[in-house]
């Protein structure tokens, strides 16, 4: 991750927050800190700050760094990239040579290590999503960096909105939720986001932490090796069992399967 501050030159050089930049990923996210309104605010976020979001998406904050850097449809791009060094566009290393900087206004950024982070922002960091995990009938199991978790009924929230449609209508895609950057928040895609904010407001807490689930996996999960020690049998009659379904693999692989030790102890 690569941190920016953003700065406005017209407030006298006043820190407004913070834009995130995700290697892997491509992708900026924003940060702001909760003293800007919607006037101190870069314009585009104004929207935001006016409702009470003050953690912007990747969309918003995408669209924030294009107002900053040469446009990728600039007639002569090719020769200006060429005189900047680069081979290809990329919006992080143009973002770098404009300093954020654009006629429109006069913020700027400062690139600064992570540890420089002030400590309403890393406090806030400390509540992003750590994982997720889809159950059954369009819900989530979402856990925190702070330990918290909770489940959201993800049908219930965007069945108004149709960008979900497909997502709702087919498990197999429904289970490829994933974490975003930086555990801003959930998705399915950059445009189909909700965000943890949203997620620890709209979901039900549970009294379950990460660490549970760790050491539920560790305790009650058993590989094909340690199920036949714990029958005290082969692992040729522990494919049997599974053959004649009476052990059933949670997860099966080329040379191993995994196996819930209750099941296990069933049959022993």
């Amino acid at each position: 991750m690569v941190t920016f501050e953003i700065h406005d030159k017209a407030l006298d050089g006043r820190l407004l927050g913070y834009l995130f930049y995700y290697k892997r990923s491509k992708r900026f996210f924003s940060e702001l800190l909760s003293d800007t309104d919607e006037w101190t605010c870069p314009f585009i976020f104004s929207g935001h700050v006016k409702r009470g979001n003050y953690s912007i998406d990747s969309i918003w904050s995408g669209k924030f760094v294009d107002q900053r850097i040469i446009p990728h449809e600039r007639q002569n791009i090719g020769t200006i990239l060429r005189e900047n060094g680069l081979k290809e566009y990329d919006e992080f290393k143009l973002l770098q040579l404009s300093e954020g900087r654009c006629a429109q206004d006069e913020i700027y950024l400062v690139r600064v290590p992570e540890k420089d982070i002030v400590k309403e922002i890393a406090d806030r960091f400390n509540k992003k999503v750590l994982d997720v995990m889809a159950l059954k009938d369009n819900k989530v199991l979402v856990f925190f960096k702070d330990d918290k978790s909770v489940i959201l009924d993800i049908g219930k929230l965007c069945k108004e909105d149709r960008l979900y449609g497909n997502i709702l209508r087919r498990e197999e895609i429904f289970r490829n939720v994933r974490v975003s950057p930086g555990g801003n928040g959930i998705e399915w895609g950059e445009e189909r986001f909700i965000s943890a904010d949203a997620i620890r407001k709209e979901g039900k807490t549970l009294g379950i932490s990460y660490d549970d689930v760790i050491g539920y996996i560790k305790d009650r999960i058993l590989d094909s090796a340690q199920t036949a020690e714990m029958l005290n049998c082969s692992r040729q009659y522990i494919k049997q069992l599974t053959d004649q379904e009476r052990l059933t693999p949670v997860r099966e692989g080329a040379n191993s399967n995994t196996y819930l030790k209750a099941e296990v102890e069933r049959e022993g």
